[in-house]
């Protein structure tokens, strides 16, 4: 038993030797990992301290997060600072960087890094893209969203801290700009004030976080790229929140974001805004249903879909309402079938009024750069009273289709077609669902020297007849009442005339053969 005895206590002995042996290695070694998926939530009172390196992870579609909520800060850090960002191949990703001081250089294997300078964009508003590598790189704005590509390979991009570097916390505030460039033609309002900011933080943010936002400078509206489905998420906060093409509150840890300011200013931003998880408390965080009409209308082919989105605040207009409003910004992906609401010189993704009326017209342009197969359709979050009908009016092919009742309108698209092909109704008159427009309010013909005249339209009409010969000389006029069928006779040679029909709404001539 004693010899058992000599040989643990010489074993345990013999264990610590090796343990002593290792410990600065495992001290070198040591860190703090957040793997992806995972995250840590410091609450505002709470503080903690991270003795060592800290490494924040990320993989396909799920990144670490660490959310201190603190508006000043109360976390730690002595070790270097890793924050990883994964990034799919030949996909455009807009970015922001977690740490301060982190170059360009950090996104190793690419020269295709750009940020955009609204001040720049003159009379097109894609010449604000500023190229930002090499030479011309430098330091990643805190706060500052950047476009950057890797054509081939997948990569994980290493934002890192080291000595007085640091994690980002705290406020930050970013300029934004609208501008009216010179010479003219001027640009339009749906072409200016869109800046490229980013989420400055290694945790996800809150778009509709009660405090800690600035948003007095821009419309209160954030648009965040899909790279999947090659088109930009929507969500617009303001009094009455709402997503467009699965647009949330949220925006991810480190992501690019573009904001439309309404004014030279800025954006503010602190740390009231973080959460460490963009799920932890899905019922916190749900919006409530909406209780007022919607009018939701989905575009598709391609294996591509894009969202537009009319609804009824009072208060509104069907001109651009700050914080109601949001302006359509546009795929670059040429297969993408793309559908925005036009009024005036704004284009919108969403266009809020203030309340339905009957016979009501929405113009739309339909886009696409490539030909084949689309449709239009009445998405199923529309919310609006069994009583409202929406009808979709195709002016290429005159047709008109109940969408309340077919659902989708199925038709052929060429790039070279007119943009303002379609119109939505809002409860059409007779007139708009048969497909009779100020053009056909009339049918005329001639039997020998009888003009007659039919009005197809149930709209009250009056005016005036006036008949002319092809020298252009008048033959024969009268009154012209609201019935259903008029007449007027002439004395005139066989031959043809004119038949003009005047009223207070339009003026429509016809080519009519008298015998006599």
């Amino acid at each position: 038993m004693n010899e058992i005895k000599r040989h643990i206590i010489i074993t345990v002995f013999l264990c610590w030797i090796v343990l002593l042996a290792l410990l600065p290695t495992l001290e070198a070694n040591a860190q703090v990992s957040i793997g992806p998926g995972g995250y840590i939530t410091v609450k505002s009172g709470g503080s903690m301290m991270i003795g060592t390196d800290l490494h924040i992870k990320s993989i396909a579609g799920s990144s670490g997060a660490l959310a201190d909520q603190n508006v000043n800060g109360n976390i730690t850090i002595t070790g270097d600072i890793t924050v990883d960002r994964y990034l799919t191949a030949d996909e455009w990703h807009t970015v922001a960087s977690p740490v301060s001081n982190e170059t360009s250089s950090c996104f190793t294997g690419t020269d295709l890094i750009y940020w955009y300078d609204e001040i720049q964009i003159w009379n097109d508003w894609e010449f604000g893209w500023v190229w930002y590598t090499g030479a011309t790189g430098g330091p990643l704005v805190v706060f500052r969203g950047y476009d950057v590509l890797f054509e081939t390979t997948p990569v994980t991009v290493n934002y890192e801290a080291t000595g007085s570097e640091t994690l980002n916390t705290g406020a930050y505030t970013y300029t934004v700009t609208n501008t009216d460039p010179t010479p003219n033609p001027y640009e339009i309002p749906s072409h200016k004030g869109w800046n490229l900011a980013g989420n400055p933080y290694p945790s996800p943010v809150d778009w509709l976080a009660t405090s800690g936002w600035d948003k007095s400078d821009i419309n209160d509206a954030k648009y965040i790229w899909d790279g999947v489905n090659d088109v930009y998420t929507i969500f617009v906060g303001g009094g009455s929140p709402y997503g467009v093409n699965g647009g949330t509150r949220f925006i991810p840890s480190n992501q690019g974001f573009w904001i439309q300011a309404v004014l030279n200013g800025t954006i503010g931003i602190n740390n009231a805004v973080r959460l460490g998880s963009m799920t932890g408390t899905p019922d916190f965080y749900k919006l409530g249903p909406v209780d007022y009409p919607v009018i939701s209308l989905v575009t598709t082919g391609n294996n591509k879909k894009d969202e537009v989105v009319v609804r009824f605040i009072e208060g509104t207009s069907s001109a651009f309402d700050v914080n109601y409003d949001a302006t359509k910004l546009f795929s670059h992906i040429e297969d993408v079938p793309q559908i925005s609401i036009v009024s005036g010189n704004q284009v919108f993704a969403l266009n809020t009024m203030n309340a339905i009326i009957e016979n009501m017209e929405i113009n739309l342009n339909f886009q696409c750069g490539k030909s084949g197969y689309y449709s239009i359709g009445l998405n199923a979050s529309s919310y609006i009273d069994p009583s409202v009908k929406v009808y979709l009016k195709d002016k290429l092919e005159q047709k008109v289709v109940n969408l309340t009742i077919d659902s989708t309108y199925n038709f052929y698209h060429k790039p070279s077609n007119y943009k303002k092909r379609f119109s939505v109704w809002i409860n059409p008159s007779q007139d708009v669902i048969n497909n009779i427009g100020p053009e056909s309010y009339f049918s005329v013909s001639a039997e020998n020297n009888v003009i007659m005249i039919v009005k197809n339209t149930t709209q009250n009409l009056s005016g005036e007849i006036v008949v002319y010969n092809m020298m252009g000389q008048l033959v024969g006029r009268d009154k012209l009442n609201n019935d259903k069928n008029s007449s007027i006779t002439v004395d005139t040679p066989t031959g043809y005339y004119i038949v003009r029909i005047l009223t207070n709404q339009h003026t429509t001539n016809f080519k009519v053969l008298i015998t006599n």
